[in-house]
């Protein structure tokens, strides 16, 4: 009976190995068209364009669904474009599929800042220092975000 766990465990490791932080953890899983739909949507996200760049996420949904950057992207979009509820799903999502996805926890930490849970966003904050000891981009912009609300 102790076989069937090893076994288990085995065909599992592929897909851990996906999964590391700070790995672009998309770039063995996606055609380089899908990758080129991601880069256009975050790119649109960012230009403050994140309706344009919700049918493309959720047509990248349907093909990609076990894919934590398409679900972080989706929360993103739905964030900027105000609709929390949906944001927040699909960072629960994304972070399902990917617990140490550090865009994830960032953005889902500035959900909680949305909706005035600075606990919340504290607690993702904690984790992004336990993934990023040395600091990352993701952990250094929750902590900003974090101050300017307690400053506020």
């Amino acid at each position: 009976m102790r076989i069937i766990p090893a076994l288990a465990l085995l065909a599992l490791a592929p897909a851990c190995a996906l999964a590391l932080p700070g790995e672009d953890h998309w770039s063995r899983e996606v055609s380089p068209a899908e990758r080129a739909a991601l880069e256009e949507s975050r790119a649109l996200i960012e230009a403050g364009r994140a309706a344009e760049a919700l049918p493309i996420l959720t047509e990248l949904a349907k093909a990609l669904p076990s894919n934590a950057d398409v679900f972080n992207l989706l929360g993103f979009a739905h964030r900027k474009t105000g609709d929390l509820t949906t944001s927040g799903a699909h960072y629960v999502r994304a972070l399902y599929l990917d617990p140490d996805h550090l865009g994830a926890l960032e953005y889902q930490g500035e959900l909680f800042l949305m909706q005035g849970n600075t606990e919340r966003a504290a607690a993702n904050l904690r984790r992004l220092e336990a993934l990023c000891p040395e600091r990352c981009e993701e952990r250094d912009e929750l902590e900003a975000a974090i101050e300017a609300q307690r400053a506020e």
